[in-house]
């Protein structure tokens, strides 16, 4: 159910079906590589979401584009936004969310740097006491490997797909940014944006600038900019196929249909919900 397609008078049929639940798909605009369009993050979650909605109803939100950068401006097509401005998309869109009738929202995020983001802003509508919980959930807590994907169970793989990933695992072959996954996510719903020729125009390995700091544990702004100046990170890219990609998203498909379920049946957190709510009046 996609908000944007519902009449007025279905809003209350959507949150009985949906038991409550809104999704906001949340992406960026940003370079990935010179095959992959700079709406990957907002594309690849948009579209598992739709898909996961079709199998287990919730009622999904427009997706929100502007995710958190700070980075990568020298490149066309990047999107930064204030991070105040963010924030505050994202607390009056989730308020607007609750106040037409939905309980929970889940926040589904495509973009892995805006996880921290996230974080905060669903611990800061605590302090206002909401009537409505918030959840995240992000389909790169669980890739699909191509260690997974060799199980059959998301697709047939063809011999030649086989020996594809048998290779990925064999070599121990890093995923990234605008890495084999991210493409064949893209790659299974959107052919037409992928450019498999242009996989090799820039490098995906790393500088290596920053890595005295990662064996400290030190977090820094500057290091995955640095170790990665082309915004594409990633060792192996070539044997992408119309079957290895729409296994990656129907893997990915799968494990959101379970969130989605668990969240329309689950009563914990409602139920902490509520002790918490008395004890912040006592």
């Amino acid at each position: 159910m996609r908000w944007e397609h519902l009449r007025e008078e279905e809003f209350q049929k959507a949150i009985k079906k949906s038991n409550g639940v809104c999704v906001l798909p949340i992406g960026a605009l940003e370079k990935h590589g010179q095959h992959l369009p700079v709406g990957t993050d907002s594309i690849l979650a948009t579209q598992i979401v739709r898909k996961a909605a079709e199998r287990e109803p919730v009622c999904v939100f427009p997706t929100l584009h502007f995710g958190e950068k700070t980075g990568a401006g020298e490149f066309c097509g990047t999107i930064m936004l204030s991070d105040e401005l963010r924030m505050r998309l994202l607390t009056e869109l989730c308020d607007e969310i609750a106040r037409n009738g939905f309980k929970k929202i889940l926040i589904f995020n495509g973009h892995g740097g805006n996880q921290s983001m996230i974080s905060q802003f669903a611990r800061s509508t605590l302090l206002k006491n909401p009537k409505y919980l918030v959840f995240d959930y992000a389909p790169g807590s669980d890739f699909p490997l191509p260690n997974k994907l060799l199980s059959g169970q998301y697709g047939k793989l063809t011999a030649e797909d086989r020996i594809v990933l048998e290779n990925y695992v064999k070599e121990k072959k890093r995923y990234g940014h605008a890495c084999f996954i991210e493409t064949g996510w893209i790659y299974a719903t959107h052919p037409d944006l992928v450019r498999l020729d242009k996989i090799a125009d820039e490098s995906g390995k790393s500088t290596h600038r920053f890595d005295d700091f990662a064996k400290l544990k030190i977090n820094s702004p500057f290091a995955w900019m640095a170790n990665y100046p082309n915004s594409y990170a990633g060792d192996m890219h070539e044997g992408m196929s119309e079957t290895i990609a729409n296994a990656m998203l129907e893997y990915s498909v799968q494990k959101t249909v379970e969130v989605f379920k668990f969240l329309k049946n689950e009563t914990i957190s409602d139920e902490y919900f509520a002790e918490w709510q008395q004890k912040q009046k006592n």
